[in-house]
């Protein structure tokens, strides 16, 4: 591998002969006109040739469509264009999904492009060589007329319930990044599930409480263009502080509900000033198998990182956890036709929220969490539904759901 590797980086433009598998990029493009043509450049120029591009416009208001039409004429492309109407990046990339034949799946931001034109061969030799499910890369900062910045290390990446712990203990922030290269199968199946539809990290599998199989892949992929009060490279999530934070405490609640962190308040300083340092692997960290209540850590979570701390579907959460009561039991009964809303849609949910257009289903569910009732008695056709809706809440493994 490290022969065929010079050989590229010596006279480029050189193709896998053996075991050859195609790249289908997904570009979801918000409001790109000025940045697209670049991100598009840098797939073109990859010495690794067997790609594809899936170029979902995302709501976008501006020239883009023009400017991606103009760039085809003269720069023909195997490009597949959709758009959608409503701005949400999570759901185009699901909706690019749709489209993608190739056996390794990756996800480049319109405002972001490759960091040289051996990315792709690298990334794949790596995933191929390697028994994993997906491929870290790293990111460079890129300041005016492409020069390179800062390099953002990812962290050594450990499949155990240390890295679990950490994770909570930073409150549910992602530690790692979501830009990888991915196996199709994993990325249909758990990342679509955990990651595009509920907003946590792409590499954390709730339905094992275990991270995938993920390696770094010790080379530089991207680079990102430092815009002003953007600090960190991986911004996905942040048009509303709320839609971050929201990811955070399912991602949170998720680990915690199987694992006990005990004097959680004095663990989760130690790390902050362990991570402060860039010596977060360093830091100890305590945990027994069991639940950690929430009491101890919602609350402290969301009055520390969101200013508005009476936003009615963050004070459910907060009063779920304060109330929370192992022997509170409601029936519960769905409504035929409601609209199930997952963690990609707490945007849309909070809007229609405040416009009152929020089914009553949903003003009635929130008064019994808030009670802190935690088990649930439903018809067998309603449990999935009422399964998905708690989960959206983040409170779905704090609860128990059962036959009438």
């Amino acid at each position: 591998m490290i022969i065929d590797l010079c050989i590229v980086n010596v006279f480029g433009n050189i193709e896998l002969d053996r075991n050859k598998r195609k790249i289908s990029v997904i570009i979801p493009a918000h409001n790109s006109a000025k940045t697209i043509v670049e991100a598009l450049e840098s797939i073109r120029n990859q010495t690794y040739r067997d790609w594809e591009i899936i170029l979902i416009n995302d709501g976008s208001s501006d020239e883009t469509e023009t400017i991606v039409k103009r760039y085809l004429e003269n720069t023909p492309l195997p490009l597949k264009y959709h758009k959608q109407k409503q701005h949400n990046y999570l759901h185009a990339i699901k909706y690019g999904t749709k489209f993608v034949e190739g056996s390794i799946i990756f996800v480049l931001d319109a405002d972001k492009v490759l960091f040289n034109r051996n990315v792709f061969y690298r990334a794949a030799s790596t995933l191929y060589g390697e028994k994993c499910d997906g491929v870290f890369v790293g990111i460079r900062a890129m300041y005016q007329r492409l020069k390179d910045g800062k390099l953002h290390l990812i962290r050594p990446y450990y499949r155990n319930q240390i890295s679990l712990v950490k994770t909570a203990l930073g409150m549910g922030v992602n530690i790692y990044t979501n830009y990888a290269f991915w196996r199709r199968e994993v990325f249909e199946t758990s990342v679509r599930e955990n990651y595009l539809v509920n907003g946590m990290p792409s590499w954390y599998d709730a339905q094992t409480n275990l991270g995938l199989r993920m390696v770094n892949g010790n080379f530089v992929g991207l680079k990102y263009r430092v815009v002003k009060k953007k600090k960190t490279a991986d911004k996905q999530l942040n048009q509303d502080p709320l839609i971050s934070l929201a990811a955070e405490l399912r991602t949170l609640h998720h680990i915690t509900s199987k694992i006990k962190i005990p004097f959680y308040r004095l663990q989760a300083a130690i790390y902050y000033v362990f991570n402060k340092c860039h010596i977060a692997s360093l830091c100890p960290v305590i945990f027994e198998q069991g639940k950690t209540p929430l009491k101890e850590i919602t609350p402290l979570i969301i009055e520390n990182r969101f200013k508005n701390s009476k936003q009615p579907y963050l004070q459910t959460i907060v009063d779920f956890s304060t109330n929370y009561n192992s022997e509170k039991k409601i029936e519960v009964t769905i409504p035929k036709d409601l609209k199930v809303y997952h963690g990609a849609d707490i945007e849309e949910f909070t809007q229609k929220f405040k416009q009152n257009k929020l089914a009553p289903f949903y003003g009635n569910l929130m008064k019994i969490i808030s009670r802190g009732t935690s088990l649930y008695v439903a018809n067998k056709q309603d449990q999935e539904k009422l399964a998905e809706i708690l989960e959206f809440f983040t409170i779905r493994d704090y609860v128990k759901i059962v036959d009438k």
